[in-house]
């Protein structure tokens, strides 16, 4: 604990943090870059009546408000302002600890669950951890950044090979069947020739001839009628080989915009929306990063989302009538507080209500939940509420 720290209670504690404006601006590039959602810059822009030029990039009002986090005026203290609310449960609960070995077992904690937005504002923004700690922090962020940057870099040079790959499949397939094509006609007019051969060289026969199965004549016709068959059953079986060729490159074909798919998506697997029926699904705990997600594949599938953090920013007081609007709760107890977890188990089972605990809060497993929901409907949920 620092010396700042002994002795205080709570309150005196969190007089000792940082504003923005009064954090190193060598943070401040990080700070905007992650702690800041572009929901969060349109809001500043609105708040500040800021109008942005015709010819303005995403990296251009990055910059701008970098550089503003560093003086003390409307826009840091607007910036600042946003972030303690935003992030205000996680701001408590450094706030709570006394020592460096709390603020780094926190740090650890988020970042393993994925949540370094708000752990990072609390850490740098807090006024006794060490600058070790807060460089740390820094270099963690710095190297999630690069780390993101080349995984995004990799999925489009492999979206880019598939689409090279598919245009390479359309070419030869459309030369196949060209080429069966013509291959076909020539058998089939092949076919037709031998066929009015046959029936000519039938016809051309005497009747005593073929009643009568001597004779080196009759011998001889018949031999060449059993060629003839022949050749017809090798130019059908030729042309039936063609077709079996081109039937697997059109399936060949159809797979490649499903493999473009499986690799521009991490999340996210090809599974086809399914119809929630007007249910509404109550999502408590998880990561706040990912509810624009969660929202966009409940409304897609004809559903409705409501959120509840689980206890870190909102008052489990609210629970109750959340669960009451809900048609389903769903639990991640992977990233969930354990009180706000039992609380909403326990008014599923008083309200009567569907709870499906799951073992993670990544967006993988909640469109698996989506995809259930929508194909069992009214039938027996995943987990019951008891």
């Amino acid at each position: 604990m620092c010396e700042r720290c002994q002795g205080i209670s709570l309150p005196i504690l969190r007089r000792d943090r940082r504003k923005l404006w009064e954090i190193p601006h060598s943070y401040h590039c990080a700070i905007v870059g992650t702690c800041f959602s572009p929901e969060d810059m349109a809001w500043l822009r609105r708040k500040l009546k800021l109008t942005l030029a015709p010819d303005a990039r995403e990296y251009d009002v990055h910059r701008y408000f970098v550089e503003q986090a560093a003086q003390s005026g409307p826009a840091s203290r607007l910036m600042h302002k946003r972030l303690d609310e935003k992030f205000s449960g996680e701001v408590r609960r450094f706030a709570r600890e006394t020592g460096e070995d709390g603020w780094r077992g926190l740090w650890d904690q988020a970042l393993a669950a994925g949540s370094v937005a708000a752990a990072f504002w609390a850490l740098v923004s807090h006024g006794c951890v060490s600058d070790d700690l807060k460089l740390r922090a820094y270099a963690d962020v710095h190297m999630l950044s690069h780390l993101m940057g080349g995984e995004n870099r990799r999925s489009l040079r492999e979206n880019q090979d598939l689409g090279r790959r598919c245009a390479e499949l359309e070419g030869r397939l459309a030369r196949t069947e060209r080429s069966a094509a013509e291959r076909l006609a020539e058998k089939d007019a092949r076919i037709r020739e031998l066929e009015m051969e046959l029936s000519q060289r039938r016809a051309a026969v005497p009747l005593r001839a073929q009643r009568s199965a001597s004779g080196p004549r009759s011998g001889r016709l018949l031999r060449e009628v059993n060629a003839l068959r022949r050749r017809v059953a090798v130019e059908r079986l030729r042309a039936r080989t063609a077709e079996a060729e081109l039937d697997r490159l059109r399936r060949l074909l159809d797979d490649a915009p499903r493999m473009q798919r499986q690799a521009g998506t991490e999340s996210e697997p090809a599974t086809a929306p399914r119809d929630l029926g007007g249910q509404a699904i109550l999502y408590v705990g998880g990561r706040p990063s990912l509810l624009p997600f969660l929202r966009a594949a409940v409304e897609s599938r004809n559903g409705c989302l409501l959120h509840h953090d689980g206890g870190f920013e909102q008052a489990t007081r609210c629970l109750e009538g959340l669960v009451e609007r809900a048609d389903v709760v769903v639990c991640p107890v992977d990233c969930v507080s354990h009180d706000a977890c039992l609380r909403v188990k326990g008014l599923c089972r008083r309200l009567d209500k569907r709870f499906l605990p799951v073992r993670s809060a990544g967006a993988t497993t909640f469109t698996r939940v989506l995809g259930v929901l929508g194909r069992t409907g009214d039938a027996t949920p995943l987990a019951p509420a008891g």
